[in-house]
């Protein structure tokens, strides 16, 4: 990889229609302020060309040799010789929020390399209609999200420490309750929090007993973690709930089975964009990501920048890569793959057609991948190219909603699939290049997935 010390995946996705933020440098009392974020106004009306590379190329999957560190991971898993969970963390927006794409991945691999565990997610409602595969999540009405707010036209970061996922809960009310019903296979569960100087205690429960008070006093603003093990062969209601003595701020759960295997968290939150990440506490971040130890982190937007035609390339790129850098300083080590948006309409003269600021961001990203040392991933390859979500969109059973931009469960899997097999497709070619014998992939009875618990047409309103 050039210039830049990491690798990781760039899932480009976002939720369409929401408004589109001009963001400025944030800046956190104790911590330096994040990378400016230029707003220049260049609007570039002609065609953009979509040139795939010739060479290194699966399927969709542009240059996957970058992957080599995380088919490392893979195989020392599929070896016994890993001594921990191989980890993909995804960050984007609502395609990534719906945990539809993710979880047919998730599925896809876990059943191939081994079952790790559900992975992060949140404990209580950090929006209306959160939705996570395996999980149902609820709260009182007393605590409040702690994230980056949109208000009177600008970005407020507040003060940027809002865990892994860029999303919190907050309250200081005694008998603030949040849960979340795990209905996955879990043998342990490690929740993670603020300390901080006016921090309070909170309670920890599962399904209805109580465990142990937790503090979160400390004489500094840091990361905190702590772990449970639960019986495997049941559900679990986790539940947390606020003496009232102190501040407190949880971040959410981190779901792991006994055994090793693939753990994939999907990390969206509905309206990200690129700039998202950039306004969140960085040296906060970095522990949260340092701590989750990830083999392969996946950033997912591009599709709500889509939607601003007047965002200039060089800023989206520039953008682009402060983001890949702060993931880079603090995951040096870890392997990197950007994936494309997908394919999005806008109507002229009466016609469904690709919005062409959708392949002006797919040419953004091929190039900083390639500039990075990262893989590339197409959805748009995937689905079929130009005009592809208009033709889903109008089918009998739709693989796209009405709004042009979101796909249904349908589509989101087979985008999934799709990116899944050509995953595991590279990931033989390495091995056959590294000398590594081929593995048979597991037999049918070893595997026991659980139904989805997601809906056919998931809703993106907050």
């Amino acid at each position: 990889m050039r210039n830049i010390s990491a690798a990781f995946i760039l899932l480009s996705v976002a939720a369409c229609g929401e408004a589109v933020s001009k963001p400025k440098p944030a800046t956190v009392e104790g911590f330096p302020p994040a990378a400016a974020l230029g707003d220049g106004r260049v609007v570039a009306d002609k065609p953009v060309e979509i040139v795939k590379p010739q060479g290194n190329v699966l399927g969709a999957l542009e240059r996957p040799s970058a992957l080599r560190r995380f088919f490392e991971s893979i195989a020392s898993l599929e070896s016994g010789h890993a001594q921990d969970d191989v980890r993909i963390v995804q960050f984007g927006d609502s395609h990534t929020a719906a945990d539809m794409l993710t979880g047919t991945v998730r599925r896809a691999l876990q059943a191939r390399f081994g079952d790790g565990g559900r992975g992060f997610v949140a404990i209580g409602k950090p929006w209306r209609r959160y939705l996570q595969d395996g999980v149902r999540v609820g709260m009182s009405s007393t605590w409040v999200t702690e994230k980056l707010k949109w208000e009177k036209g600008k970005n407020v970061p507040g003060d940027g420490a809002f865990g892994l996922a860029g999303i919190g809960l907050a309250t200081r009310e005694s008998g603030a309750r949040a849960w979340t019903d795990v209905g996955t296979r879990t043998a342990r569960a490690e929740i993670a929090y603020l300390e901080q100087p006016v921090g309070g205690s909170f309670d920890v429960l599962i399904d209805g007993v109580r465990l142990v008070r937790v503090s979160t006093r400390s004489d500094r603003v840091q990361s905190a973690f702590r772990t449970f093990d639960v019986s495997e062969q049941t559900a679990h209601q986790l539940d947390v709930r606020a003496t009232g003595d102190g501040d407190v701020r949880v971040f959410g759960v981190s779901l792991d089975r006994a055994q090793h295997g693939i753990v994939f968290d999907a990390l969206g939150i509905n309206g990200a964009q690129i700039t998202t990440p950039l306004f969140w506490n960085e040296q906060h971040w970095a522990e949260q990501l340092r701590h989750r130890a990830p083999g392969l982190v996946v950033l997912a937007y591009g599709t709500n920048e889509s939607v601003d035609e007047s965002l200039p390339r060089e800023t989206y790129e520039r953008r682009l890569v402060d983001l890949i850098g702060r993931i880079s300083r603090a995951l040096p080590q870890t392997s990197c793959l950007l994936l494309g948006p997908p394919d999005r309409a806008i109507e002229r003269d009466g016609q469904w057609v690709t919005a062409p600021k959708i392949l002006e961001i797919i040419a953004s990203q091929r190039r900083v991948a390639e500039a990075a040392g990262c893989a590339f991933y197409s959805q748009f390859d995937a689905m079929g190219g130009e005009g592809s979500i208009a033709q889903w969109a109008a089918e009998a059973t739709p693989r796209a909603q009405k709004d042009r931009c979101h796909l249904t469960r349908d589509g989101y899997a087979q985008v999934g699939s799709s990116f899944a097999s050509d995953l595991m497709r590279a990931y033989a070619g390495w091995r056959k290049e590294a000398g590594l014998p081929a593995v048979a992939p597991p037999k049918p009875q070893d595997l026991s997935p659980l139904p989805s618990t997601l809906p056919a047409t998931p809703d993106f309103t907050e």
